[in-house]
């Protein structure tokens, strides 16, 4: 179980490629117990990752182990961003059959065809170099929760990234500041993260819209960070300005029973997040059990 101290410190460094080794530069901020503690751990760090207090953007991601570091599936070992043509070429293979069924059908051509597929293989759960955000803070408490074994006493965590602050980094465009958030349809995200693309000063992931060509991205107001395509991906919480876009909100273990709880109470369900027929026998059991109808499982 964490021990992390309540009281907000955030420090501000110049932006910096650099990383830490191993060593994680974000430390909890806070932890909470309850709904009402992460909502108040958030509004009072908003000031430090948000200092201009203006048009200030914050996505979240839960994760169900405050250890975890924040890097993609496919560059965790063994695997390496170097197989994703291995696993495009199965996915389309087998995903062909049935593509007029996907969300984002038709699959549009040249660049943005490459992007579309990927971000079907992050819907599907295949590896990518992708990572999912939200623009929800409750989003990313409930997967903070509901993905954490409550039986081995680790507390979860809610990341909380400023993606203008990050994407500093970047120059996606000559006419736009850095700091642009930009969908992955524009060829610019091609230049910096296509499958041909050249390291370009820079070896951050960065913060990108992708396609909203599903209920459930629609659902969860998801949104992405992509890495880029290199053998040795560096988690985005170990570069050593990572404090200057990175908060990091523990959730206390002996809590996680009583935040679902909650969430429950207030509408975040399964259903609520993933809303398709694969989902519909557990929300209807859950609401049969708040009506009285059923006993509690």
């Amino acid at each position: 179980m964490s021990n992390v101290p309540n009281s907000i410190e955030v420090e501000f460094n110049k932006c910096s490629n650099k990383t830490n080794g191993d060593a994680p530069v974000v430390q909890c901020i806070g932890r909470a117990k309850s709904v009402q503690d992460y909502l108040r751990i958030i509004d009072e760090a908003f000031g430090n990752i948000c200092p201009s207090n203006k048009n200030c953007q914050l996505w979240y991601r839960g994760q169900p182990q405050a250890g975890f570091n924040l890097i993609p599936r496919i560059a965790r070992s063994p695997l390496s961003p170097n197989d994703e043509i291995l696993f495009l070429s199965k996915f389309k293979s087998l995903a062909i059959p049935d593509v007029q069924y996907l969300p984002s059908f038709p699959i549009p051509n040249g660049p943005a065809a490459y992007w579309h597929w990927l971000f079907q293989m992050q819907h599907y759960g295949v590896p990518t170099r992708l990572m999912d955000w939200s623009r929800d803070a409750f989003v990313g408490l409930f997967f903070a929760v509901t993905q954490a074994p409550t039986d081995v006493g680790n507390d979860a965590a809610v990341w909380v990234l400023n993606p203008v602050i990050l994407n500093q980094a970047f120059s996606f465009h000559s006419f736009v500041n850095p700091g642009y958030i930009p969908n992955v349809d524009e060829p610019v995200v091609d230049l910096y993260f296509g499958p041909n693309a050249q390291i370009l000063g820079t070896t951050k992931p960065a913060a990108v819209i992708g396609p909203m060509n599903s209920p459930r991205i629609v659902a969860q107001r998801g949104t992405f960070t992509v890495f880029p395509r290199v053998a040795d991906v560096t988690a985005l919480n170990l570069f050593t300005d990572a404090n200057k876009y990175l908060l990091k909100i523990c959730i206390a273990a002996e809590s996680i029973d009583l935040i679902k709880k909650q969430l429950t109470r207030y509408g975040i369900t399964r259903f609520a997040l993933f809303p398709d027929l694969c989902n519909i026998a557990d929300e209807i059991n859950l609401e049969l059990m708040q009506e009285g109808q059923i006993p509690p499982s």
